[in-house]
């Protein structure tokens, strides 16, 4: 009886710990492969991807009429302040490439990655931190961009 004094702050404590924001609690609906968003290719796209406010992890697919050899561009508006991934994988999840993003770049380059026609799925996941991002898949000798785009 003499601890119960304790109980409330143990409680709180535990709480504080322990009831914070889930990994991908707050993601938009696109945590997974299967709740992946289509995007187009060769046209610019955006997100945002914040481990902070649990949206780690962005999913978007794509389909492929022929082979093509697919660049994934990627600027990031916040570059200093996520730090994060974006990957290639195929119909079955199998990774086919991955870039690591350096904290000092604001435009990164996955690829080119010869691929045959088929759906594909990019992944886009922030290990800490939080940034808005542009992509743009690129699928054969179309230029690509040198310069944040002008949205």
């Amino acid at each position: 009886m003499r601890s119960a004094w304790l109980l409330p702050f143990v409680t709180s404590a535990v709480c504080f710990t322990g009831c914070g924001i889930g990994y991908n609690e707050k993601t938009g609906g696109d945590a997974g492969r299967g709740d992946a968003q289509a995007v187009k290719t060769d046209a610019l796209s955006y997100d945002r991807i914040s481990a902070l406010d649990g949206d780690h992890t962005d999913w978007k697919t794509f389909k492929l009429e022929g082979g093509a050899a697919v660049s994934v561009n990627v600027w990031w508006d916040d570059p200093k302040s996520v730090s994060g991934s974006v990957e290639l994988r195929d119909q079955f999840g199998k990774s086919l490439g991955k870039l690591s993003h350096k904290k000092s770049e604001r435009k990164e380059t996955l690829g080119p990655i010869k691929v045959p026609e088929g759906s594909y799925f990019l992944q886009f996941e922030a290990k800490d931190g939080a940034s808005v991002y542009s992509f743009e898949i690129i699928t054969g000798a179309g230029g690509a961009a040198d310069e944040f785009p002008d949205l």
